[in-house]
C-alpha cells in the first residue's frame, strides 16, 4: 500500500480496531507493515491476544460477516417502479387497519428501490394528523431521491376527499422544490386502493410556498357512515 489513500484507510482500520478490541495501536501497526492487515482479523492468534482481546475480535469478525450479508441483500431490496405493484404493497400494509387512520411514507433512491417504509402518524377511526417536519427530516436522514405517500380509509371507500388532494399539495410544495419527488399517494380502503397520480389529479406540481404547519384531515366517508342509522 503506497498511496496516501491507502495509507490513510489503512491508520483508520488500525485505529478503529484498536479501539474496538484493545489491542496494542503500536503493535497492530508494526504488524501491518510487513504484513497484510487482514491477518490481523482472520488470523488473531498471530498478534497473540488476549482471551478478551479474541473475545472481541470474534465479535468483529461476526459483525462483518453478518453486514456483508445484509448488505448482498440489500442490493436486491424491492423496487416500486409502476403503480400496480405500490399499490399492493400498501394493501398489505393497511387493509386490516380498520380501526384507525394511518398514514405511512416510503423513502426512495434513484432507482426507485425502497430505502425505508414509516408509519408517520395514527389518527382515530376518521381523522388523523400528520407533521411535515417530521417527514423532511427522515427524507433527509436517508438522503432519498422521491417519496410515496400512503394512508386508509377506515370505511373502506379508497374514493380520495379533498382534504386528502390537499394534503398530497401542501407536501409536494415542500418536497418538489428540494428536488425531492412526491410520486404518488395512495389511499387504500379494504383490498382495494385508489393511486392520486393514475386517477390524474392535479396536485404533484409545486403551487404555493412550502407550509410545515401540522395537516389535520378527516375521512368524511367515516363521518356519514357514523351518521347512519
Amino acid at each position: 500500500m503506497n498511496s496516501f489513500s491507502d495509507q490513510y484507510l489503512t491508520e483508520l482500520f488500525l485505529n478503529g480496531l484498536a479501539g474496538l478490541t484493545g489491542l496494542s495501536y503500536a503493535q497492530l501497526k508494526e504488524y501491518a507493515e510487513s504484513n497484510s492487515i487482514f491477518n490481523i482479523v482472520d488470523y488473531p492468534d498471530l498478534v497473540h491476544p488476549s482471551p478478551e482481546q479474541l473475545a472481541k475480535i470474534e465479535l468483529l469478525k461476526e459483525l462483518i460477516k453478518s453486514y456483508n450479508v445484509l448488505r448482498t441483500i440489500e442490493d436486491s431490496r424491492l423496487e416500486l417502479s409502476n403503480s400496480s405493484v405500490v399499490g399492493k404493497y400498501f394493501v398489505s400494509f393497511l387493509e386490516g387497519k380498520r380501526d384507525k387512520e394511518v398514514f405511512m411514507v416510503t423513502f426512495l433512491d434513484t432507482k426507485l428501490k425502497v430505502i425505508e417504509t414509516r408509519v408517520v402518524s395514527e389518527g382515530d377511526i376518521d381523522s388523523a394528523a400528520v407533521y411535515p417536519k417530521d417527514i423532511l427530516k427522515r427524507a433527509l436522514d436517508c438522503r432519498c431521491s422521491s417519496i410515496f405517500l400512503a394512508h386508509n380509509h377506515p370505511s373502506g371507500d379508497p374514493t380520495p376527499s379533498t382534504e386528502d388532494i390537499a394534503i398530497t399539495q401542501r407536501l409536494v410544495n415542500i418536497f418538489e422544490p428540494l428536488g425531492i419527488g412526491v410520486k404518488d399517494h395512495f389511499i387504500v380502503g379494504g383490498m382495494s386502493y385508489y393511486s392520486l397520480r393514475e386517477q390524474g389529479a392535479s396536485c404533484f406540481n409545486s403551487k404555493d410556498i412550502a407550509n410545515y404547519e401540522p395537516i389535520y384531515y378527516n375521512d368524511s366517508l367515516a363521518d356519514e357512515l357514523e351518521l347512519e342509522p
